[in-house]
């Protein structure tokens, strides 16, 4: 037996009160003699002793009358494991999590889907047993996808079922079992719960593998946890599902008119096979390919698709596959952008000679309409940072006072910064006190020679992004062949993205502010290297001037995530207008302090855009990307009934058997009773005895 509030138990020597004044009331007693003691000597054994007996028997009804009052209030509770005695007096609370993320939707209602005939036949008769109106309980349910609280208050007063599933109909909302394990603490629950005899937690859920650190915490918690039984109702996952888990461009630079690899994702989440699964892509609208596979439960593929874009701009799609019993994940979106006009700016020597890089350019810009040409002396400082996409230093020898705060500027504006030692004396040091001005990896060393040179890494070469343009020449082992080079020192946030075979660097990136520098530690000079004179050069301009980061905040989004989008100063002073897949749009304000705006809103799957001024008049810069599901939610893999009693702990938890009803079984799982109730009745009677005794004692006699 235990108690509720054993404080009280504390003034259980308030029961000898009675006791007390009965033995008080004696010492202060007096003998008086008169005349008439005579007459009471004959009634001494026989009406004295009769008193006598009253006299206890009410000081010991009193005393049991203080002692069930005590007890009454400390509340005791007889514990152990009674089957059919929950309802019978007991006091009870329940809490109950039903996850309502994605993964547990299916078909039958709704945009998302959820399984409503599987929920119905849960909740019914699990509402049933907790609205119980002979029981003293409190029922608190809440949905995981974010820690909501559905409804709290008494069993008796507990909804329908039809009346709270619209608010329990699965989401795209990834599942958050862990928070809503926290929030209960947080809020009080387990301190309320001590008010209660029975104290459950029950938990509806697919039982998803990634929830099993979280039902362990919980299992092995012994700050009040340890005091609650746990309820776990695992619903059956599907039995033919795939998932779309991914979708993505992996080449590097996107080219109108050339092949673009676009690599898919399938995993099986059902339990059967799945036989000659088709699986088609579609970009910018229009059906760009099909493939069909064979799958085994739980096994995941990636498969690539290669299509060609016939326009600049947004490169927009989705992989899709058949309908099957969860219909939510059937899409997966992807997006890319291939420049509609790429705006490059040389700035180098009117004397250069001879002048590989700025010959290059002129071809590219001459045989591409896409990219805008311009060239500037690096002694010229006019220019506009945000006129300019790509800005290419080729061979300082001097540092004009105002070039570098134009740098830092476009740098800051999330411009590409593309910088070329020069091979004169004074080169080594103008690009040194550059670098230092912008934050750029340091250059140590005038030159150094490498004899008869070395070449270019070949397998790191064809990793990077320039390994395209490179893949021909460094497979036969032709690439090009560095003769000297300046050493450099990448820091811990750059990359090497050219090396030669001792791994010395030839081209690192650093990002700088929102923007990227490209820093060549070999200047274009047939003394240095023959790169110039390489079939490679000219794609490897093309590659390098088109390339766009894709590991940035937008990259790959999941629905429950808010990114922070970072914003140059101007953007940062006007509102941002995020518009959704379901055309439905929302003005975001930016932190201006922060230079960055939260992106909200993001709840379903679908391609969105985020559009904000480029403080340039009246344009506006627009910014798409895609939003997915969960890869949680995605992912295969559910805990058996022996792996959750395993996380658990052994007769922790309950572990509900889909072959037996929900009502009988949650019935005879609780346990507990409290005996506050039959307390109750025994203060009633015994109150009820003493005073029928005691006015017998004290009335007066009538006389014979």
């Amino acid at each position: 037996m235990s108690f509720l509030i054993p404080q009280l138990l504390w003034a259980l020597p308030v029961a000898a009160l009675p006791l007390l004044i009965h033995l008080l009331s004696r010492a202060n007693t007096r003998t008086v003699e008169f005349s008439a003691l005579r007459f009471l000597k004959v009634m001494e054994h026989d009406t004295i002793r009769r008193l006598r007996w009253h006299h206890w028997l009410v000081i010991f009804l009193r005393t049991l009358m203080i002692l069930l009052l005590v007890l009454l209030l400390a509340r005791p509770v007889l514990e152990g494991y009674y089957q059919g005695l929950t309802g019978q007096g007991a006091s009870t609370l329940s809490v109950v999590v039903i996850d309502d993320s994605f993964s547990m939707s299916g078909q039958g209602s709704d945009r998302v889907g959820g399984r409503r005939s599987r929920y119905t036949e849960y909740l019914s008769p699990l509402f049933e047993v907790l609205s119980n109106p002979g029981s003293q309980s409190r029922v608190v349910i809440i949905r995981s996808s974010d820690a909501r609280r559905i409804y709290d208050g008494p069993g008796s007063g507990l909804p329908a079922v039809r009346v709270l599933a619209p608010l329990l109909q699965p989401r795209y909302q990834p599942d958050r079992l862990e928070a809503v394990l926290d929030s209960l603490g947080a809020a009080g629950i387990l301190d309320q719960g001590r008010l209660y005899a029975n104290r459950e937690l029950l938990i509806i859920s697919d039982f998803q593998t990634q929830q099993q650190e979280a039902l362990r915490l919980w299992a092995n918690d012994t700050s009040g946890w340890d005091q609650w039984q746990m309820f776990l109702l695992p619903v059956a996952p599907q039995g033919r599902n795939g998932a779309l888990s991914g979708a993505q461009v992996t080449t590097a630079i996107p080219i109108v008119g050339e092949l673009m690899d676009v690599q898919v994702s399938l995993t099986n989440t059902g339990t059967t096979e799945l036989q000659d699964f088709p699986i088609q892509l579609l970009l910018n609208g229009v059906r760009a390919g099909q493939l069909v596979v064979d799958l085994a439960p739980g096994e995941e593929t990636q498969v690539t698709f290669q299509v060609a874009p016939t326009r600049p701009g947004h490169q927009e799609g989705y992989a899709e596959i058949e309908p099957d019993e969860r219909p939510g994940d059937n899409r997966y979106y992807f997006h890319t952008t291939i420049p509609i006009r790429l705006r490059v700016l040389l700035l180098d020597r009117d004397d250069a000679d001879p002048a590989f890089t700025r010959l290059a350019l002129q071809a590219l810009a001459g045989a591409s309409p896409q990219i805008e040409f311009h060239r500037l002396p690096y002694g010229e400082v006019t220019w506009r940072p945000e006129d300019h996409d790509v800005v290419i230093l080729d061979g300082p020898r001097t540092v004009p006072r105002l070039l570098p705060r134009r740098l830092r500027d476009f740098l800051e504006i999330g411009g590409k910064l593309i910088m070329l030692p020069g091979s004169a004396a004074a080169a080594a040091t103008a690009f040194r006190e550059l670098g230092q001005l912008l934050g750029l990896p340091e250059i140590t060393g005038t030159g150094e020679s490498l004899g008869a040179g070395l070449r270019l890494d070949g397998a790191a070469a064809r990793r990077s992004f320039l390994g395209t343009a490179l893949s021909r020449e460094v497979k036969r082992a032709d690439g090009p062949l560095v003769k000297a080079l300046y050493a450099l020192r990448p820091g811990g946030r750059d990359e090497v993205v050219l090396r030669l075979s001792n791994r010395r660097p030839v081209l690192v990136r650093s990002p700088v502010q929102s923007g990227q520098a490209f820093i060549f530690t070999v200047p274009m000079d047939l003394a240095w290297s023959d790169m110039p004179l390489k079939g490679s050069f000219l794609p490897m301009w093309h590659q390098l001037i088109s390339w766009r980061p894709t590991g940035g905040v937008l990259a790959n989004i999941r629905i429950g995530a808010e990114p922070e989008l970072p914003l140059t100063p101007r953007q940062a002073t006007q509102p941002v207008n995020l518009r959704g897949p379901a055309n439905i749009n929302s003005r975001l304000i930016p932190d201006l302090q922060r230079r960055s705006v939260i992106l909200r809103d993001l709840h379903e799957p679908g391609l969105y855009s985020a559009r904000f001024g480029s403080g340039t008049g009246s344009a506006e810069i627009e910014e798409r990307f895609p939003v997915n599901i969960s890869a949680r939610e995605l992912a295969a893999g559910y805990l058996t009934s022996a792996e959750l009693q395993d996380v658990t702990g052994s007769g922790r938890a309950f572990i509900y058997n889909s072959g037996q009803p929900v009502g009988p079984w949650v019935t005879q799982a609780r346990f507990g009773r409290e005996l506050w109730r039959l307390l109750l009745y025994l203060l009633l009677l015994v109150t009820v005895a003493e005073l029928i005794i005691a006015n017998v004692y004290s009335s007066p006699r009538r006389p014979a």
